[in-house]
């Protein structure tokens, strides 16, 4: 039975802008198989647009690429070059849903992702976190979600073929916070 606006508390239908102030893009990847290097982009913007039945919203989301922060000025160098991100040539990672489903008292929203000019299918396993006011932002109605999907680097032409320094799979972590409009 899929959840409609009554069923949530705090739910509404609308358009709601993604707060980047509050709100977090984060990334992990194995580095000599051993441990996970860690990063996160900065500069990002996106449209959430809820409908009275939540599987029937979308979301859309863009992200500078070059507001990528590893933590070593050195290696966000290395990942805007042609060998990685290749900045350059393509200074935004999008994301369009196609589609959201129910995972048990989750969501996993369907969509397309484009990076590095390469678009691939990309499934979001989300979680819907509530509605409520935001006193940081002249108490707007604010809606968060949590979701996280793991992309293979390689299809989208990032990086070298997987070896003992790099792993190929990259974890994606987002923490939203998105205001009604």
């Amino acid at each position: 039975m899929s959840a409609t606006a009554t069923e949530i508390p705090g739910y509404v239908a609308g358009t709601w802008n993604i707060d980047a102030v509050h709100s977090d893009i984060t990334y992990s990847v194995k580095h000599l198989g051993l441990a996970k290097s860690r990063g996160s982009f900065v500069s990002f913007s996106g449209q959430i647009t809820t409908a009275e039945n939540i599987l029937d919203s979308s979301v859309t989301a863009d992200i500078d690429v070059k507001s990528v922060d590893s933590g070593s000025a050195q290696r966000d160098e290395h990942l805007l070059s042609a060998d990685f991100f290749d900045a350059d040539n393509n200074p935004t990672i999008s994301f369009r849903s196609t589609g959201i489903r129910e995972d048990g008292d989750d969501y996993v929203i369907d969509g397309e992702l484009t990076w590095r000019g390469v678009t691939k299918p990309v499934a979001l396993k989300a979680e819907f976190n509530g509605v409520g006011p935001n006193p940081a932002n002249d108490n707007a109605t604010t809606l968060g979600v949590s979701a996280e999907a793991t992309v293979n680097r390689r299809d989208f032409g990032i990086g070298p073929e997987g070896n003992a320094f790099l792993g190929e799979n990259v974890k994606i972590n987002l923490e939203i916070e998105a205001a009604l409009q």
